[in-house]
């Protein structure tokens, strides 16, 4: 293979079309199951409030950006077209505020369960978008809005 190929070939992300959503609430399903499988021991207690502040905190975040995507009329779909290169609060202080919410959302949850096998969703969920979603879509968005986008890379952190 010539460097040429080879440097199109490492650039190439899969196309695969991953809802994030929906990834979310397969892997919070599973661990769920799983969760009440293991024998774990079931009390209520500090966590459960911590949890559920953890998880309004990450459906906010993740609810206001996508709002964010509505009002500029783009795409939230990873496999999409975007229109509209969106660079508001919050994303000034990471690149995926919905993927955020989403992984705390899912973490929140586990810790309100107070369950280990349920950490598992955050963490898979996290994997997946990491290395699957979000290489396609920064290289649509670098590829409709060049230098801007790129900036905005080097600036603002993928995560946190």
């Amino acid at each position: 293979m010539n460097t040429a190929e080879s440097q199109s070939s490492s650039t190439t992300v899969t196309t695969m079309k991953i809802h994030p959503p929906l990834l979310a609430g397969v892997l919070l399903l599973v661990t769920l199951v799983l969760h009440f499988m293991l024998p774990e021991e079931r009390s209520v207690g500090w966590y459960q409030v911590i949890g559920l502040l953890v998880v309004a905190g990450g459906v906010g975040v993740s609810c206001f950006a996508a709002a964010i995507f509505q009002a500029r009329d783009t795409t939230r779909k990873p496999w999409g077209e975007p229109t509209a290169f969106v660079a508001q609060p919050p994303y000034t202080w990471t690149r995926n505020p919905m993927y955020l919410g989403l992984a705390t959302t899912l973490l929140g949850l586990a810790i309100f369960f107070g369950s280990i096998a349920m950490l598992l969703a955050p963490a898979v969920f996290f994997a997946v978008i990491d290395r699957l979603v979000i290489p396609r879509e920064e290289e649509t968005m670098e590829r409709l809005f060049g230098q801007d986008y790129r900036d905005y890379a080097y600036r603002v952190r993928r995560w946190i």
